[in-house]
């Protein structure tokens, strides 16, 4: 099930990192053990971290995500191409951080549903504003931590091209490919609408899933 539960802004700490998560990804799928991961790649300076702090940080966020996939989600980001490894690492940032799932479904899809391509800074106040009275976390950050969330959840959507830049905001859709589809279909349905798919589209997606089974 798709998770709403208290919001979490530790993503800050480390935006979509597309090149570290599927290195990290690539070991954990071949290790199975998430302490020799660590070793392995602290070690050896996979991930070309000068500072150990910066090392810590990232890699506490990317397992986080990487956690909460399903064991065919893992695969396709490992074995996929390039596009469905990004499409993953969506996957496991709306799984693990409930404020940027809401925030895509309650005003990305909606907007591009309407043909408003446009994302701008109003809608994203206009979110946070909505979810501040149900969620007082948001009210317990600082100004320039609510600055940094923002800009982090920017630069995330466009790393994992659904935003044309993360300045100039035009909406992209993926055009997810049938194994993407099906191993978030297989997961929980509602996780197609951070792919700005349509109430329509996921029953088509449904039905053609069962036409293949």
């Amino acid at each position: 099930m798709v998770n709403t539960t208290k919001y979490s802004f530790s993503f800050t700490g480390a935006s979509a990192l597309i090149t570290e998560t599927r290195t990290i990804a690539e070991a954990y799928y071949n290790l199975k053990d998430w302490k020799s991961v660590q070793a392995d790649l602290f070690d050896n300076n996979h991930l070309n971290k000068v500072k150990q702090v910066t090392f810590k940080r990232e890699f506490s966020e990317i397992r986080k995500r990487i956690a909460l996939l399903t064991p065919d989600q893992l695969q396709l980001m490992v074995e996929g191409s390039y596009e469905e490894t990004k499409w993953m690492i969506l996957l496991s940032i709306v799984k693990t951080y409930p404020f940027i799932y809401e925030f895509i479904v309650e005003i990305l899809l909606n907007k591009y549903l309407i043909f408003d391509r446009m994302l701008l800074d109003s809608d994203y106040k206009r979110f946070v504003d909505s979810k501040s009275f149900q969620h007082p976390e948001i009210e317990k950050i600082t100004e320039l931590t609510g600055k940094k969330v923002k800009q982090v959840v920017f630069k995330i959507l466009e790393q994992v091209d659904l935003l044309s830049s993360a300045k100039c905001g035009f909406l992209v859709k993926p055009s997810l490919s049938n194994r993407a589809a099906q191993v978030i279909l297989e997961d929980d349905p509602a996780y197609l609408a951070a792919f700005l798919c349509s109430n329509q589209e996921v029953k088509a997606i449904l039905e053609k899933s069962k036409d293949v089974n």
